[in-house]
């Protein structure tokens, strides 16, 4: 598995960008390309399947986007597939099958 070390990593950026286009934050900021697609797909599937699921698993992403730029911006380096946030985490580890999740 791949670690990412990005220090000048800046989570108001990363929540920024995903906020206004698509959950790039995962990838431009965090450097998390796998996870991003899985994400991006859960959140598609949440809003075909009711709406309100893809909003929540939207909403839980930018949390993540945040926690996981701190974590870089810290000076910690993290996984590829690495989650930040348990509840994303749970939701998205049912078609991303490399997730792991570090908390803290």
């Amino acid at each position: 598995m791949a670690k990412i070390s990005k220090p000048d990593a800046n989570p108001i950026v990363a929540l920024i960008l995903s906020f206004f286009l698509l959950h790039t934050g995962h990838v431009i900021i965090n450097g998390q390309t796998k996870k991003w697609v899985f994400i991006l797909v859960s959140v598609i599937i949440g809003n075909f399947l009711c709406c309100l699921p893809g909003i929540v698993i939207a909403i839980l992403s930018l949390i993540d986007t945040y926690q996981t730029a701190a974590k870089l911006q810290a000076g910690k380096e993290i996984d590829e597939n690495e989650y930040s946030n348990a509840l994303l985490f749970k939701i998205v580890k049912i078609i991303h099958k490399d997730a792991v999740l570090v908390e803290g």
